[in-house]
């Protein structure tokens, strides 16, 4: 991502300009739009245009000794196609924090570090096919989710481990309420070593008066070849009614030139409850003219059990129906993400 660093001149808020010269500030931003053909395999069949996780934030950070540095981001989602009414500007990840030689303490509303874990398996994020439509389901738990109230820590880099640990105070609400339990708890320990990136990962959240969902993730991928690298997954998750789901899967992506790339991934989800088992199946092509500008065409498919009704659109995109049970969900998309 390219940034913009900026000095702003806000004379107008009482700022002072030798104040805005110790401060390292940047705006940023993403556009992510695409048109997709979306058919859920029973009446509906339309050409929708989709704005996937767009987003404008604000962030800085200023060294006040060699082991000391205050940071500070507010990230907001952006729809190009249209708008809700009632939302803050704080809808994304948005914290304040200090880091330094012995980690990073941040507190704020973030991804949980079980989110991130997906990373290294996900080649098809904020598109169709994005691995959520399968792995955060309703019926076995959402847990690839953003937390309010919450306490981060990163730990510095050691051999390639990187620890991170969250504690929310009250992950549903605004307040925590006297007496009540909606803390919540994620972590992840990641890794990095030449060709490989890994992640295993566990998150709780505890919920008044219900049993408290948990899962367990693993993400890894393997750089084979310059070309060629391959990922896996698995998640095995427990929702607040008690119903167990595991998704296990593959994925690849193949650098056909040196802006060309073939993505293809398969995930299967194995549900206890009775006909709702799915399978998620995505093929696609990116063009990179730059990191920061890429074009793509994908084609994703979710072929649902009698009683599942996924689809491979729903997650991080403003437009889509819902899906049908027991039929097979397709999707063609054509996107352009700008990172600016």
């Amino acid at each position: 991502m390219q940034h913009k660093k900026l000095l702003v001149a806000m004379v107008a808020a009482g700022l002072s300009m030798p104040a805005l010269a110790a401060a390292d500030i940047t705006i940023y931003g993403r556009a992510h739009l695409s048109v997709d053909l979306l058919d859920d395999g029973a009446d509906y069949s339309e050409v929708n245009i989709s704005s996937n996780s767009s987003r404008l934030g604000f962030k800085g950070e200023r060294q006040f000794t060699p082991e000391l540095t205050a940071i500070f981001q507010i990230e907001q989602e952006i729809q190009f196609d249209s708008s809700e009414s009632g939302e803050t500007f704080t809808t994304r990840d948005t914290f304040a924090g200090l880091k330094g030689d012995w980690g990073m303490l941040r507190i704020g509303r973030f991804d949980t570090s079980f989110k991130r874990a997906r990373g290294p398996a996900n080649f098809f994020g904020d598109q169709v096919g994005d691995l959520r439509n399968i792995a955060r389901t309703t019926d076995h738990g959402r847990f690839d989710e953003r937390f309010r109230n919450t306490l981060h820590y990163r730990t510095p880099t050691l051999n390639g481990f990187v620890w991170d640990l969250d504690f929310s105070t009250d992950h549903r609400n605004q307040t925590t309420a006297e007496g009540g339990d909606n803390r919540a708890y994620s972590t992840s320990l990641n890794y990095k070593n030449g060709p490989f990136t890994g992640a295993v990962a566990f998150e709780r959240q505890n919920i008044e008066n219900s049993p408290n969902p948990e899962a367990w993730r693993l993400a890894a991928a393997y750089q084979i070849t310059p070309e060629f690298t391959l990922a896996g997954f698995y998640q095995k998750s427990e929702s607040a009614a008690e119903n167990e789901g595991t998704v296990v899967g593959v994925a690849g992506q193949y650098r056909l030139s040196p802006t060309m790339y073939l993505n293809a991934h398969y995930f299967a989800l194995d549900s206890d409850l009775t006909d709702k088992d799915a399978n998620l199946f995505a093929l696609g092509l990116e063009y990179r003219v730059d990191r920061a500008l890429r074009f793509y065409g994908n084609f994703a498919m979710m072929d649902n059990d009698d009683a599942s009704a996924l689809n491979p659109w729903s997650q991080a995109r403003t437009s889509g129906p819902s899906g049908v049970a027991g039929e097979t969900a397709t999707a063609f998309s054509l996107g352009m993400r700008y990172d600016f």
